[in-house]
């Protein structure tokens, strides 16, 4: 049976030894017969050493980060053998040297949670973005405390500062009296109420697609199962070993190749920076949902406006991962990737260019006090150094790239596989009969699916059966950039307005691009 791992961080005085006194009380935490309590930060707010005893709970304090090691784990198991272990970790201390430990195999880590006083989170992230970022990135949750004259707005800003750093996180703003009702379903469950909502999503669009096969006339309910099956598995066996060597290739890339003297040519802000920024992403192939944290950084380092959207609209097109994946998806039309490389480079230099002769600079779209998020850093901290330790962390920035996209592809797959097999004959005639409508689908899919970057031409190519090239090539191009969630995500930093201007200018540049196409295709 496993032994679960729960990590309780935050600076001192965030309120981490309270919580972690209430999940002791949990009548949940009553299951255990042994219990570690790791301390590694004393706070002003002592343990009750009656109820350590009464929950026989065994406490070890840790001095320094250096007496966190392999061999702690090793010994917590040997000595006390315990059914759960619960840490109350340093915030100042580096998280990953925690995560990275290697742990008797029966341990599990389950829960990161994230616990910051309301009021002084912002001007903590400021200061300390640095510290701040690791934690938040990997934690689960987060759990803001004390924030009764904090005003809705801030609140709903804190939950964008978060979301930020990591998308998939839960935000709690804790009330004394719901402390066991949190603690119950969020903490105890492992954290899955993200994957609750998301299944919540997948069921309610599987249910009105069942319903629509109800509702249709000499439908075959069977032979739609059968054929969503066969058309969701034929995606994912086609996907899976390119994502998995993608993520190499990525990774690979990032570790060894020197990106500094293009980032220094694109900050010149000069015409022919245009183009070093759109082919910048060959360089930094991160997926486009990676994007929002390297926008945020570039225009904290006072990057030109127009060079960074130029950097953001091609990156996807160009990035060496894409340009394999459009390969493998359509092995019969190669120069579909060459089209994809091309038509992505001119929208997002044309755009840029707009940007630049319209004058728009930084200061005209960013948010006054907006918070900027460094660039992430999926990659723990490197055992080795030298070419060893780049070897390493390869091989830890490819697991963390393939089980990001994976995710994109296995949801992307089964919508897609769905949709084929309900839409109903007549409407698939209708819309196959005209590309404008097939292009204005192609775009609705293109926003709202938020498919990743490094997976949307398997999707694209299973529409090959209802649509024709153009209208999958605008879905697959425009993708990255028309994705919903990253445009929430930087209108944080940039105003509103300014996103929903650059969309419709995304979209009219993509008309004319495919208009034109449709004439060679």
């Amino acid at each position: 049976m496993a032994t679960y791992v729960d990590i309780i961080t935050g600076f001192l005085e965030s309120g981490k030894t309270t919580f972690i006194k209430e999940v002791l009380n949990s009548r949940e935490a009553e299951a255990f017969n042994k219990i570690v309590l790791l301390i590694c930060e004393e706070g002003f707010t002592d343990y009750d050493e009656e109820l350590l005893e009464k929950k026989n709970v065994k406490s070890i304090i840790l001095e320094n980060d250096s007496d966190l090691n392999d061999e702690l784990f090793k010994q917590i198991f040997t000595k006390f053998n315990p059914d759960y272990i619960i840490v109350e970790y340093n915030g100042t201390w580096d998280i990953s040297k925690l995560l990275g430990l290697k742990t008797p195999f029966e341990y599990k880590f389950r829960n990161i949670a994230f616990i910051s006083e309301a009021g002084t989170f912002r001007n903590q992230l400021n200061n300390m973005i640095s510290l701040m970022h690791p934690h938040i990135q990997n934690s689960n949750l987060v759990i803001f405390n004390r924030y009764k004259k904090i005003k809705p707005a801030i609140q709903k800003k804190l939950i964008r500062d978060i979301k930020n750093i990591n998308p998939r996180i839960q935000t709690i703003f804790l009330k004394e009296f719901e402390s066991d009702k949190i603690i119950k379903e969020r903490f105890w469950a492992g954290g899955k109420q993200g994957n609750i909502f998301l299944n919540l999503k997948v069921f309610i669009f599987v249910a009105l697609s069942l319903f629509l096969i109800l509702i249709t006339n000499d439908f075959d309910v069977y032979s739609a199962i059968q054929s969503t099956v066969t058309v969701f598995l034929s995606i994912l066996m086609q996907a899976t070993p390119f994502i998995l060597l993608g993520a190499f290739i990525s990774a690979g890339i990032q570790i060894f190749a020197s990106t500094g003297w293009i980032m220094n040519q694109i900050a010149k802000g000069s015409w022919s920076s245009f183009l070093i920024a759109a082919a910048a992403g060959f360089f930094l192939p991160i997926c486009d949902c990676g994007m929002v944290p390297i926008i945020s950084g570039l225009l904290k380092k006072d990057t030109p406006l127009p060079q960074t959207i130029t950097f953001w609209l091609a990156s996807s097109a160009v990035s060496p991962i894409v340009i394999l994946a459009m390969l493998y998806a359509f092995p019969e039309k190669p120069y579909l990737a060459a089209i994809r490389v091309v038509a992505g480079v001119v929208i997002g230099i044309v755009g840029g260019i707009i940007l630049k002769l319209i004058q728009l600079e930084n200061h005209d779209v960013l948010k006054e006090h907006r918070q900027f998020q460094n660039i992430g850093n999926d990659i723990l901290t490197l055992k080795y150094e030298g070419t060893k330790g780049k070897i390493e962390a390869v091989f830890a920035g490819a697991k963390v790239e393939f089980f990001r996209v994976s995710e994109y592809v296995i949801i992307g797959a089964l919508i897609s596989a769905i949709l084929q097999t309900i839409l109903p004959q007549t409407m698939k005639n209708f819309i196959g009969g005209n590309i404008i409508l097939q292009f204005l689908v192609m775009i609705l899919a293109a926003m709202l699916m938020s498919t990743c970057s490094t997976s949307n031409a398997f999707i694209g190519r299973s529409f090959s059966n209802n649509f024709s090239a153009v209208p999958i090539l605008a879905f697959i191009v425009m993708g990255p950039m028309l994705d919903l969630k990253n445009m929430v995500m930087l209108s944080e930093i940039l105003k509103e307005g300014f996103l929903i201007f650059l969309a419709c200018l995304v979209i009219i540049e993509s008309a004319i691009v495919f208009g034109a196409l449709a004439f060679f295709l």
